[in-house]
């Protein structure tokens, strides 16, 4: 097995080798889709967490969440029920957000070109591939999340 600072490098040039080859002006729709994509899964996941622990503890108001003179337990249980999901709403908003550019006609036709002769770089592959992914880190997150919304008793 090669040593970890050597597949990181590896993996780093074949990060820049594909970067290379990104280069119109479409590629930076990606971004704030990407992004927002991104926020609004895990906000929307973390609303459902919060549904779920007010469903267990009907005392419990948003409002109260974080506040000061927070234990150690305490926070670590809003931590994980906030945290948790992030992954896995990463890579769900990113595959939402190619999806999102993919309905651009424009767009579409500039990014099937760039993937021509690039393995796993086509529309179907890659969303695919973070699909994959967030089946995944989605559920493992939320389980996380959940679990913690339910061992959180106190907000102090």
């Amino acid at each position: 097995m090669r040593p970890f600072a050597q597949r990181a490098a590896e993996w780093y040039a074949e990060a820049l080798r594909r970067a290379q080859r990104r280069r119109s002006v479409w590629n930076f729709i990606l971004i704030p889709l990407g992004l927002a994509g991104w926020l609004g899964v895990w906000y929307g996941l973390f609303r459902l967490v919060w549904a779920f622990h007010v469903t267990v503890y009907p005392q419990h108001r948003l409002h109260d969440f974080w506040g000061e003179g927070v234990s150690f337990s305490v926070f670590m249980l809003s931590f994980l029920m906030v945290f948790a999901p992030a992954p896995g709403a990463m890579c769900l908003g990113y595959a939402l957000a190619n999806c999102a550019a993919w309905l651009v006609a424009p767009a579409r036709h500039v990014f099937d070109a760039e993937a021509v002769g690039y393995t796993g770089a086509s529309f179907r592959e890659a969303t695919g591939a973070v699909f994959k992914l967030a089946a995944w880190t989605l559920p493992a997150g939320l389980a996380i999340a959940l679990l913690a919304a339910w061992a959180l008793g106190s907000l102090r």
